[in-house]
């Protein structure tokens, strides 16, 4: 059988995402810690004040992944008017586990905090907690530190939910903010995930393998749910100084089904197809809970076409053209990178950053589409991660450049309503950007990493 010359290539791609990114396959037998053996509440408050607004704050390391070590995850849930229940998992691995005598075993501390604001632009605390968990691992066995809390969030309002981990241990710590949508009770965090086999909270929305999962609905008045399926190809984003008017998406599904609910007020759900499941309990809204089966290995890049796509950005038309129809893609894609970087080692960290920074955007930004087909994504794959972001309710500004040693460029990005994820924003396009968009394709193109 032919080997591909690009696996001399990738080989060293995928081993330096080891240490960036760690994903476990659930199906092993993970041990799960339960929170109420973990935590002591230490702060709860009401009603407080924070220094200063989310708005006014830089929040560029919320898309630094090279800088994230602890990486929690969370789930939305909202158990009735009043009370928003919050799903976490930590992985044992992420974390720093040490001990104070050759007696006392390995234990990693975690400081867990929650601050929910009525907005962005307002430093109205509505509720607040802080919590520490204390893991003892002392053979150090891989597992998943998962637990829950409950808040205050009243029915019909939109909140932002600032949550903050800290390792004790190391002294890092990561910020997350998470939008509180309790203006419909038919949105997406009306609904529970769980994983079928394990019977643990499913923090992910898009999958990269077949997944069955059990999803739990919090209103025991309905008992039966719609599912809208839809496979769609869509446009490849231009670049951010062509005018674009995205084609307005045709909301009658490829397929739809019913499907009645068990005594829990759930139902198992198959992906076992590619495409959108966007679960309904009202099928004449748009509002619901999608769930999305995207390529093998999603968010990762891992085969001949994933790595091609992307390459449309810094290539010519018969470029990509002949290496998109290519007998071999791959040898394609090889011999690009090994053409702009004159060097098997240039070509690698070439290789290793571009498809990074495409993994990340699928991670950060992805909505219906993959996260590097956006807006947001191109902007992040060409050019690197922004030196500055501003985050309110309407969008995100992204500013490259500090203004001083070298002129600052802003990208400004407008938060669009999207029945299928809260994620969707669109860039506010400019001609100015061109000069800007053709010296970092140029950049790419002569074997230099570009970062603004």
């Amino acid at each position: 059988m032919k080997r591909n010359p690009i696996d001399k290539l990738i080989d060293p791609l995928q081993l330096g995402r080891i240490p960036r990114r760690t994903n476990f396959n659930l199906k092993r037998r993970l041990k799960y810690v339960n929170l109420l053996q973990l935590i002591w509440i230490l702060l709860i408050g009401y009603g407080c004040t924070s220094t200063q607004q989310i708005s006014n704050s830089n929040l560029a390391d919320l898309y630094r992944e090279t800088e994230k070590t602890i990486k929690p995850k969370y789930q939305v849930y909202h158990l009735d008017d009043d009370l928003t229940q919050i799903s976490f998992i930590l992985q044992s691995t992420n974390l720093l586990y040490t001990k104070n005598s050759e007696e006392r075993p390995f234990t990693a501390k975690v400081k867990v905090t929650y601050m929910l604001f009525e907005s962005y632009s307002s430093n109205l605390i509505v509720d607040s907690a802080s919590f520490v968990i204390n893991d003892e691992n002392n053979s150090m066995v891989r597992k998943e530190i998962s637990g829950r809390f409950n808040m205050k969030a009243k029915y019909p309002n939109k909140y932002v939910l600032k949550m903050v981990v800290l390792d004790l241990n190391k002294g890092a710590s990561e910020s997350q903010f998470i939008t509180i949508d309790k203006t419909t009770r038919n949105g997406r965090q009306n609904f529970e995930i769980k994983q079928i086999d394990e019977d643990v909270i499913e923090m992910e929305r898009k999958f990269g393998d077949d997944k069955e999962l059990k999803v739990f609905y919090n209103d025991p008045m309905v008992k039966k749910i719609a599912v809208k399926y839809y496979n769609r190809d869509f446009p490849l984003t231009p670049p951010p100084f062509a005018v674009y008017s995205p084609k307005r998406f045709d909301f009658t599904p490829d397929s739809m089904y019913y499907i009645l609910l068990d005594k829990e007020n759930s139902f198992v759900l198959p992906l076992n197809k590619k495409g959108m499941y966007h679960i309904q309990t009202d099928s004449a809204s748009k509002e619901g809970l999608t769930l999305i089966r995207n390529e093998d290995d999603f968010p990762k890049v891992s085969n001949a076409s994933q790595m091609v796509e992307p390459l449309r950005f810094i290539t010519t038309n018969r470029e990509y053209n002949a290496i998109k129809e290519s007998e071999f893609p791959r040898d394609g894609v090889e011999e690009y990178w090994l053409t702009v970087a004159n060097s098997p080692d240039r070509a690698r960290e070439l290789i290793r950053t571009f498809y990074n920074r495409v993994e990340d955007a699928n991670q950060y930004f992805s909505t219906h589409l993959q996260g590097w087909r956006t807006d947001r994504g191109i902007i992040y794959v060409i050019f690197g991660p922004p030196d500055v972001i501003y985050k309110n309710a309407q969008g995100e500004s992204w500013i490259y450049g500090n203004g001083k040693t070298q002129p600052s460029i802003t990208y400004n990005f407008n938060a669009t309503y999207n029945p299928f994820s809260t994620n969707d924003m669109r860039l506010e396009r400019n001609p100015e950007y061109k000069t800007y968009w053709y010296k970092a394709v140029d950049t790419w193109r002569q074997g230099r990493i570009y970062k603004y």
